[in-house]
């Protein structure tokens, strides 16, 4: 016998300019006889069957030829994912051809038998197991925090791969976008043709739009090959106003399979406000090389960026797996705050009327309202004016419906006002107009739809339900979502549009509206601010008394 060794030929450096090659290399001390041969290696780009082929064997005369690549752990082969019956095919040619005849074609059956982890075997690729594991969560889970978050995905060996995930946050639980880049759509098209160590050595994307890290790792066996990457911000993205990249550089020691960019569309529910990841399809193959994919692990982890929300509630990570296969599996995680009672919650709110003071006049209404920096975000917001306001009902005209709200196509009738926020979480302000919507209760809604500018069409719509208390107008505002506001801005009209009618001379008297707002880590805040006019200042009958407020309680 005459021994030698199996070597991986340099990619694209080889006789064959190409991804894959092998070398053989045979040495007899004995007889000096030295044998080289290279073997071009070609991989199916749709399954991964690799064909090697060697021509131009030099030749001697030989009875076996007997190849064994290592395995285990390191091992450079991977067994099929399914039990039953494998061929392994060849066809050899011989120098006396073409006159001796066809090439001779031996093959060889063999069996698998087991599952990589001992169970039960499948028999075909869809009987393969698919029940993913998801840990997410908040490095420090403190109510309000700014902290990194982690997700980390992950399947067995031998269970269906990967193809795409979509994934929502639990309410609160939001980033910053203040101060951020976002990374072009030239810049990802640009890192999807450079080579991994290119994407490396010169990142497509600025700094500036960096979010997070990511690890993945491929492979099967008990050591997988893992691989890093880079999460960046980007712009509107398949009809969602903000999106997500993960560029990760394809290498594996001397391989070199490209720049892999996977996208996120990143979708912020109007009502709730939490955020749904929902990915393209993650490649499975790449230049006929299965990756197998086992872990992702996505760290969002730029200073300042992820923020927890201010409740304490227990809530949960949701969404779904799909595999290569179709099937769907769910995902969940268990998710909980703490330490939400520091927070405090001084809600502020101002009213004014401006225009017709007198009986029977219909004033326009202006609220601000202003929410100290740290402290708790809203859950819930009730504001009943005096009864020297009510609702002129025969002032309500063309009121938008669900589904007109729904398609964005409420008619300009329905429109009564107009109303704009700012939050610390954004460096615009969001505005938009304020439209009465059908409802299931006696009166329409009242809907104030805020949107971020083009650039980042963020969208969150704040839904009062209107009705009457004491003779009053009220407006409530439930389940509103956890994100924080810095102050808020509603201008209703007045006039011909006004929905407010005054009852008495506003001029006469102090007038105080009843306001109570409770926060989304249990504590309230009611007050009662005077409903003022510009055009009441030295007319108000009566001495003015200081107000009177209860003070901010809860736990």
């Amino acid at each position: 016998p005459v021994k030698g060794s199996v070597h991986i030929a340099d990619p694209y450096q080889n006789p064959f300019n190409s991804l894959l090659a092998i070398y053989f290399t045979l040495n007899d001390p004995e007889t000096g006889t030295v044998v080289k041969l290279a073997g071009e290696v070609n991989a199916d780009p749709n399954t991964g069957r690799l064909t090697t082929t060697v021509l131009h064997n030099p030749q001697l005369p030989f009875e076996d030829f007997r190849l064994h690549f290592f395995g285990g752990a390191g091992g450079s082969l991977r067994t099929p994912a399914t039990c039953g019956q494998h061929t392994t095919a060849s066809s050899l040619t011989p120098w006396s051809a073409p006159e001796s005849g066809p090439p001779a074609t031996p093959s060889d059956t063999w069996a698998i038998t087991q599952a990589p982890d001992g169970g039960a075997c499948p028999a075909s690729q869809g009987a393969r197991p698919h029940s993913p594991d998801l840990d997410a969560g908040s490095v420090s889970p403190i109510a309000g925090a700014s902290t990194p978050l982690v997700v980390n995905l992950r399947r067995n060996d031998g269970s269906q791969e990967f193809s795409s995930v979509s994934l929502t946050l639990p309410p609160g639980l939001t980033g910053k976008l203040a101060g951020l880049g976002a990374c072009s759509e030239g810049a990802l098209a640009a890192a999807a043709q450079k080579t991994g160590n290119e994407e490396k050595s010169s990142p497509s994307c600025p700094a500036s739009s960096r979010i997070g890290t990511v690890d993945v790792s491929a492979g099967a066996g008990p050591a997988p090959y893992h691989a890093q990457g880079t999460a960046y911000l980007t712009g509107p993205y398949k009809g969602a106003p903000l999106g997500m990249a993960i560029v990760t550089p394809a290498t594996a020691g001397p391989f070199d399979l490209g720049t892999v960019v996977v996208r996120s569309a990143l979708q912020l529910d109007p009502n709730s406000g939490q955020i749904t990841a929902q990915t393209d399809q993650l490649p499975s193959i790449l230049q006929g090389i299965p990756l197998d994919l086992r872990t992702a692990r996505v760290m969002l982890d730029r200073p300042d960026f992820t923020r927890n929300g201010t409740s304490c509630d227990p809530y949960a990570f949701s969404g779904q797996l799909v595999s290569t296969l179709g099937q769907i599996a769910p995902l969940s995680e268990r998710f909980q705050l703490a330490e939400c009672g520091r927070l405090a919650f001084k809600p502020r709110l101002a009213l004014r009327l401006i225009g017709a003071t007198k009986r029977g006049g219909h004033p326009a209404l202006r609220a601000v309202l202003q929410m100290p920096p740290a402290g708790a975000n809203i859950a819930r917001a009730s504001v009943a004016l005096p009864h020297s306001e009510f609702l002129d009902q025969a002032h309500i005209g063309t009121v938008c419906t669900r589904v007109q709200f729904a398609a964005e196509e409420c008619p300009a009738a329905s429109v009564y006002g107009a109303v704009t926020a700012t939050s610390p979480l954004v460096d615009y302000a969001l505005s938009g107009p304020v439209y009465l919507r059908s409802s299931a209760n006696e009166l329409p809604d009242l809907v104030m739809a805020l949107k971020g500018p083009p650039s980042q069409p963020v969208e969150v719509d704040a839904v009062a339900r209107i009705d009457s208390v004491k003779g009053g107008i009220r407006s409530t505002f439930e389940g509103v979502p956890d994100l924080p506001v810095s102050q808020v801005v509603l201008s209703m009209a007045g006039g011909k549009k006004g929905l407010l009618q005054n009852s008495t001379n506003i001029c006469r008297g102090i007038h105080k509206a009843t306001a109570e707002f409770d926060a989304q880590n249990g504590k309230t805040a009611d007050f009662r601010p005077p409903l003022r006019n510009s055009k009441c200042k030295g007319k108000r009958a009566g001495k003015q008394k200081k107000q009177k407020s209860r003070a901010p309680s809860g736990g």
